[in-house]
């Protein structure tokens, strides 16, 4: 056999190792008018706790398996914000959510907090 097929015939016959896949992440973010902020106290299942904040500079977090947030939103002076949660861990906290979107829109210059805590197995 010709060595070019002989390693054509060794890369077919090579076992396939599947990538572990990415774990799915928890994805916040706030969008609308300029001056909307957060500040978010962040809990990894691992442990430990970090803070963000998030405003027309850094609109969006992102982060792998997440026990619980905790923020404290103030609203744009100018008009409404959208705070929106994607998360596979971690129950929506806006009580008036419909149930394919965790979303809350806030009212102009609106303050307040919310506490997004894991999901009941």
């Amino acid at each position: 056999m010709k060595p070019h097929l002989l390693l054509a015939a060794s890369l077919v016959a090579a076992p396939v190792f599947a990538a572990d896949p990415a774990p799915t992440l928890t994805v916040m973010t706030i969008t609308g008018e300029l001056g909307a902020s957060m500040q978010c106290h962040v809990y990894p299942k691992s442990d430990g706790e970090y803070v963000r904040f998030l405003d027309s500079g850094r609109t969006s977090l992102s982060a792998p398996a997440l026990r619980k947030l905790e923020c404290e939103y103030k609203g744009s002076a100018r008009g409404p914000s959208t705070i929106t949660i994607n998360s596979p861990t971690l129950a929506c906290p806006f009580k008036d959510a419909s149930a394919d979107a965790c979303a809350i829109t806030l009212r102009k210059g609106a303050v307040g907090s919310f506490e997004a805590k894991e999901k009941r197995s």
